[in-house]
């Protein structure tokens, strides 16, 4: 073999490449990882180089007249596949694996056919193409690698099969990602198709075969190839046509300005609901963007986010695609991102490209303008949340946030609400038509007629002063992540904690104990600490588990886990009857006010000890919690607990008149969290069609105006339910359910 590697300069060279890169490759996030991302841009780059190569090295066999000698073949292809891995493991070796069986296992199954798919095509140039072989191969390799953009164009999926480089999970960025079934078969199949055409071509190189019997052959296979795509690649699962998500997403409804395809488990109640909330969020975006859609917007629900990543690609996250005008939603997420979707749509009047999409594929631009028209996250006026970063030194270069990629160096939350935020500043400041000729341009001075570092420090000036009462402990818990790229073994970590989750949930405390230890020894990951603490408690060692989590205060101090953390103890003290330890937290929390969730969350524990039902609460059934809230708000109303009640109540499916028997009291509104309680209420009506009581609740929570950014949701919230009063039952009347 060595002598092999003298004589033939050219491996050399490839070789050369092959350590060059990989030798780069450790250097980054996410490639310095012996994982997915790893194997996959050396299945690229091996079966890229490994068609150069069989093409010179045949060229050399027929120049020097020689045989083709199959053990120096493989030998080289050898050397191809070897040599990443063994830089990767050895950089592995020196700063630690993630997952070495993981890791291998991508390497095999995705990186390993690379070279023979690679040597097949680029043999298939060799003996059919007189002349420019090289240019030739190049320009088929590029059209094999670009065929998928066809599938992301037209149909419905954001995940992709390739022969060159197996699987991409979409651009929307799903940590879970593991060797599966469908992955080793695809692979399987790339495997049977090229090493036939490679064994054809190499076996009557010997024999001197006709050109016309090559020709036929590989036309033969390339038909099969395209018969398979066509008809089966749908049925396994590496392709979802419209057709394939319709029949999954079979129930069929149009309304004024959407046709939407809902899996048929969804109640038709729930789809009412999102018929009104599409339709109101088209008004509302069409006087944001001063315009209308030409088309109705195609809208998909699926039944969860389980379903939405075997059809579409990402579980994770809602995603709109502008340029077929349609959007993509799970159950379990649609209230937090339909309106968001939707703006998306409204994008593509005026964005550029086939895609439809910002100048430049401009990321903030892409997101920011959608944020902007949205307007809130998580309950909160984008602007609020973006001065809760600046004044709390959570910021982000604005500069380079809308003139390079560095959108995905921050933590997400810290993207989207600067990008959306500086988007809305600009609107209201400039005027809308010119931010959409930002959208179209990418080019800010022509667009705003200044330069961007002024409107920068005009943008900074406004969200400094913006008036806000929330502590360093609120922008620790919705910033203090870290960032995608700086993350220790994402995919690895992702998959483990499933794994481990769901032998929890079989009660083989034994397995998933092991892997969420595995996992904290790799990375600090707050999933990790609170499976191990819920199996300490499952397996009667409270003081155990309280123990475990105390050790990890300090680690997640800072962070957005830090008061998920402490809430979790706390419980865990009550379970364990010391009371005052838990008491200290709950006031803690109830202080700081890291959200209003855990606001709400520490304010009834704190109700609860006072009737004496705190232990009974914490430890029981929902229907015991329940139970406990309704007598709780028997007396008088414990205003923190009616958020909760609702969630008991729906998770109970509780008749919803028999609901509203709690509240035959006078409810008043005079704070934050009474003025809070009565706006979830008036929601509750809302989802259950009550219409006139839902308003009435609506108006009753403005009373309280202390609160800027509650003030701007219970706003919005009673313009909502001012136009479903007006026009919900025509809209539903002229909606045509279940179409053939």
């Amino acid at each position: 073999m060595l002598k092999f590697i003298k004589k033939n300069n050219y491996l050399i060279v490839h070789l050369l490449i092959i350590g060059v890169i990989n030798l780069f490759l450790q250097t980054l996030p996410l490639t310095n990882v012996f994982g997915y991302e790893f194997s996959a841009l050396n299945a690229l780059l091996l079966s890229f180089l490994s068609g150069l190569f069989s093409i010179t090295y045949l060229k050399s066999l027929v120049k020097e007249n020689q045989k083709f000698n199959v053990e120096n073949f493989i030998s080289a292809l050898r050397w191809m596949i070897f040599l990443p891995f063994a830089i990767s493991v050895a950089n592995s070796i020196i700063f630690g694996f993630c997952s070495f069986i993981d890791g291998l296992m991508f390497y095999i199954v995705i990186t390993f056919p690379s070279v023979i798919i690679g040597s097949a095509i680029g043999s298939a140039i060799f003996f059919l193409i007189k002349r420019l072989k090289v240019i030739s191969y190049v320009i088929l390799y590029l059209l094999i690698l670009l065929i998928p953009i066809l599938e992301i164009y037209f149909n419905p999926q954001i995940y992709l099969y390739n022969p060159l480089f197996a699987y991409f999970p979409g651009t929307i960025y799903d940590e879970g990602l593991s060797v599966d079934l469908k992955l080793t078969l695809y692979r399987f199949f790339n495997l049977i198709f090229f090493l036939s055409i490679l064994v054809y071509l190499l076996k009557y190189q010997i024999k001197n075969s006709s050109l016309v019997r090559r020709k036929s052959f590989l036309f033969l296979t390339i038909s099969i190839a395209a018969l398979f795509y066509f008809f089966l690649s749908p049925v396994f699962g590496f392709t979802t046509t419209q057709s394939r998500l319709k029949d999954e997403l079979s129930f069929q409804v149009e309304s004024k300005h959407f046709l939407i395809q809902a899996d048929r488990r969804i109640e038709k109640e729930v789809i009412q609901q999102i018929i009104l909330n599409q339709e109101y969020y088209y008004l509302q975006l069409s006087v944001f963007f001063v315009d209308e859609l030409g088309t109705k917007i195609n809208s998909y629900i699926f039944f969860n986010s389980e379903q939405k990543k075997n059809l579409f690609g990402s579980g994770a996250a809602d995603v709109a695609k502008p340029w077929l005008n349609s959007i993509y939603v799970s159950l379990d997420s649609w209230e937090s991102t339909l309106k968001h979707e939707i703006a998306h749509c409204f994008t593509s009047n005026f964005g550029t490209g086939i895609f439809k999409l910002a100048a430049g594929f401009n990321p903030a631009l892409i997101e920011g303008v959608a944020e902007a028209a949205d307007g809130f996250y998580d309950e909160n006026n984008i602007h609020h949340l973006a001065s809760l970063a600046y004044k709390n030194d959570y910021r982000i270069n604005l500069n380079s946030l809308f003139s390079s990629f560095s959108f995905f160096s921050s933590v997400s939350s810290i993207s989207y609400i600067y990008s959306g935020s500086f988007i809305e500043f600009l609107a209201n400041e400039y005027g809308i038509d010119k931010v959409k000729n930002f959208y179209q341009t990418n080019d800010f001075n022509l667009s705003f007629e200044t330069n961007l570092d002024v409107a920068v420090k005009k943008y900074e000036e406004f969200i400094d002063t913006l008036a806000l009462d929330a502590t360093k402990d609120k922008a620790n818990y919705y910033f203090g992540r870290k960032s995608l790229i700086s993350k220790v073994c994402p995919r690895s970590v992702s998959s483990s904690l499933s794994k481990a989750w769901q032998y929890y949930s079989e009660m083989n405390y034994d397995t998933a104990g092991e892997i969420f230890e595995d996992i904290l020894f790799r990375a600090e990951n707050y999933s990790a600490v609170i499976g191990l603490s819920k199996i300490y408690e499952d397996t009667d060692s409270l003081s155990k588990a309280i123990i475990f989590l105390q050790s990890f205060e300090k680690t997640f101090e800072g962070t957005s886990s830090e008061y998920d953390l402490k809430f979790r103890l706390a419980e865990l003290y009550v379970k364990n009857s010391e009371f005052e330890k838990a008491k200290e937290i709950y006031y803690l929390l109830l202080n700081a006010k890291p959200t209003r969730r855990l606001e709400l969350l520490a304010n009834t524990r704190i109700g609860l000890f006072k009737n004496g039902t705190i232990e009974n609460y914490v430890s029981g059934s929902d229907y015991d919690k329940y139970s406990i809230l309704k007598e709780l708000n028997s007396r008088s109303y414990n205003y923190s607990s009616i958020p909760l009640m609702i969630d008991l109540s729906t998770s109970l499916e509780e008749y919803y008149q028999a609901f509203l028997q709690n509240f035959e009291n006078h409810l008043e509104v005079k704070d934050e969290l009474s003025s809070y309680a009565v706006y979830k209420i008036s929601e509750y009506m809302l989802k259950n069609f009550d219409y006139n009581n839902a308003r009435k609740m609506a108006g009753f929570s403005l009373r309280y105006k202390s609160d800027a950014n509650l003030l701007k949701l219970t706003k919005e919230h009673y313009k909502k339910i001012e136009w479903f009063f007006k026009y919900a039952e025509n809209i539903l009347t002229e909606t045509r359910f279940e179409l053939n």
